[in-house]
This record gives C-alpha cells, sequence and structure tokens, in this order.
C-alpha cells in the first residue's frame, strides 16, 4: 500500500470514528439532556485515559444501554468507568434495587 493511500485511510477511519462517536452523544442526549452528553464525553474522553478511541466508544454505547435500563445518570457515568461490561453492571444494579 502506497503512503498517499495509507494516509488516505487513516482519514477515512478517523472520519468513521468521529462520526460514530457524534451519532453515540445525540443518542445519550436523546435519553437526557445535551448537558449530560457533553459530561460524559469531558468524564470520558479518551486523550485523559489510557484508553483507545476504540474502547472509548465502546464506553459511550454501555453508557447508552444504562441509560436505555433506566439507571440514573450520574450512576450509570461512574458504572460504567469501571470497565465491567454494560450487561455486568445492569445485573449488580437489579439485584441491589
Amino acid at each position: 500500500m502506497s503512503l498517499t493511500r495509507l494516509v488516505e485511510e487513516m482519514q477515512r477511519q478517523y472520519r468513521q470514528a468521529k462520526a460514530e462517536e457524534h451519532t453515540r452523544l445525540q443518542e445519550i442526549a436523546t435519553i437526557t439532556t445535551i448537558e449530560f452528553a457533553e459530561e460524559a464525553a469531558g468524564a470520558l474522553d479518551p486523550r485523559k485515559h489510557a484508553y483507545s478511541f476504540g474502547a472509548y466508544l465502546r464506553l459511550l454505547s454501555d453508557l447508552k444501554t444504562l441509560l436505555s435500563a433506566g439507571m440514573p445518570q450520574e450512576m450509570a457515568l461512574d458504572s460504567v468507568q469501571t470497565g465491567l461490561d454494560a450487561e455486568k453492571i445492569l445485573s449488580i444494579w437489579r439485584m441491589k434495587r
């Protein structure tokens, strides 16, 4: 693969990942508020943590799952940062209710 094609592919992947981030944040804002979605994006920002952008997208997806299940916003945001997957978090949360 030529260097030009490599750069083009990396740019395509970057645009795709940013579009996915935007979609997930919009979905979270629809469930909660724009302010909470922005708070979540800031709290989970991969530049502040030792995980990849892909892991960040998974955390946003898990956050959406927790919120959709009715978990309170701040609890959901704290919970996704534990590293457990959404289903495990939900099973623990439901047992404690």
